[in-house]
């Protein structure tokens, strides 16, 4: 199982069986399976707030009771907005960072 460390070092860690994402310090396992990623890309496609997609992609990924105690950290926004993107990366399997900066590129050429 890879663990992905959202902390200030943000290192992808190895292990076996399924991610997870360490966040202080807590692990959540990640569900990577491609069911999950197929429901989390509808969701994404739903004309939704943004808080509430987070809310279903977390709950899809992590779990309910996961999903709610993350949400209940009330986050810093950088902070949220990298763990989506560590939450995407454990299940497709790519970096965080990578996925971080493509979106980014991606906004800069759709303005």
């Amino acid at each position: 199982m890879r663990i992905i460390d959202t902390g200030i070092t943000k290192e992808i860690l190895s292990g076996d069986n399924h991610p997870q994402l360490k966040i202080g310090d807590r692990l959540y396992t990640v569900d990577d399976r491609q069911s999950t990623w197929d429901k989390i890309q509808a969701v994404q496609k739903e004309e939704l707030e943004e808080k509430d997609k987070t809310k279903k992609i977390y709950d899809l990924a992590l779990g309910r009771d996961a999903a709610e105690e993350i949400m209940a950290m009330d986050l810093p926004v950088e902070k949220a907005t990298y763990l989506t993107f560590c939450v995407m990366g454990a299940i497709t399997g790519e970096n965080p960072e990578e996925l971080q900066k493509m979106a980014k590129e991606q906004v800069r050429k759709n303005v």
